[in-house]
This record gives C-alpha cells, sequence and structure tokens, in this order.
C-alpha cells in the first residue's frame, strides 16, 4: 500500500539528504548508513556490500568525487515499520569535457526506529537501453 503522506515526507527527506551527502566530498554518508543490518547490491559486477563499515567506506569513496546525485521521482509504500521507495533519477557525470547525466534507479528499504527511518538496503541500478537480460 502507498505509505502515508507523513511517511512519504519523511522518507523523502532522508532519501534527499542521502543524494546530497552521496554529492558532496566529505558528506554525512556514516548517518544515512550506520544500521547494522544495511546491505546493498549496486550496479557494477562485485558490488555487494554488508554491514555499515563496508557500505559508508565505499559511499565515502564515491563522495569524494563530488558527482552530483539527482532523485527526480520517488514513490514510497508502507506496511507496518517497514517502508520502500522507487526512486528514479540519475547521476551527472563528465563524459569528454561535457556534462552527462546518467540515469541511475535506486529501490530503498527502511525500518522505523525509535529515532526514525534507517536505510536497511539500496538496491541501484543503471538502467541500459538495450538490456541483455
Amino acid at each position: 500500500m502507498e505509505a502515508d503522506p507523513q511517511t512519504r515526507a519523511e522518507i523523502g527527506e532522508l532519501i534527499e539528504r542521502t543524494y546530497r551527502a552521496m554529492s558532496t566530498p566529505g558528506g554525512d554518508v556514516a548517518t544515512a548508513f550506520d544500521h547494522e543490518d544495511i546491505a546493498v547490491a549496486g550496479s557494477g559486477q562485485g558490488e555487494l556490500m554488508q554491514g555499515p563499515d563496508q557500505v559508508i567506506a565505499v559511499a565515502e569513496s564515491i563522495a569524494a568525487h563530488g558527482l552530483p546525485w539527482v532523485p527526480e521521482d520517488v514513490k514510497v509504500w508502507r506496511r507496518g515499520d517497514v517502508a520502500w521507495a522507487q526512486v528514479l533519477g540519475h547521476v551527472e557525470v563528465v563524459e569528454d569535457g561535457e556534462p552527462v547525466r546518467v540515469p541511475y534507479w535506486t529501490t530503498g528499504v527502511f525500518t522505523l526506529e525509535p529515532d526514525g527511518w534507517h536505510w536497511v538496503y539500496w538496491g541501484g541500478s543503471e538502467p541500459q537501453e538495450n538490456p541483455r537480460v
């Protein structure tokens, strides 16, 4: 079931805050990915991480590049203390000296703790024009 307005706002703010941190060298990615059960499956082969130590280290490395991560369309669902979101957006990279928007889609799973919502899963994908599967 789609999330209520308050949950949509809270998850939306968490996503915005996370994308800002991922876009900023030295950004506070540790707060975003500090849950003990955090797991990530990125779009590249081998981009599989579990636990805050692994996830935060990789997120800090990504943030160090200072590439803008932009969430464009966010849809949130909720059931009890679990919410999930579909984030359609892009990452701005530079190719041949020109800025390029690379589509990037995130599936986020969140758990509600006494201090608020926390990421517990990030599934990222760079959609392909001609996917192989």
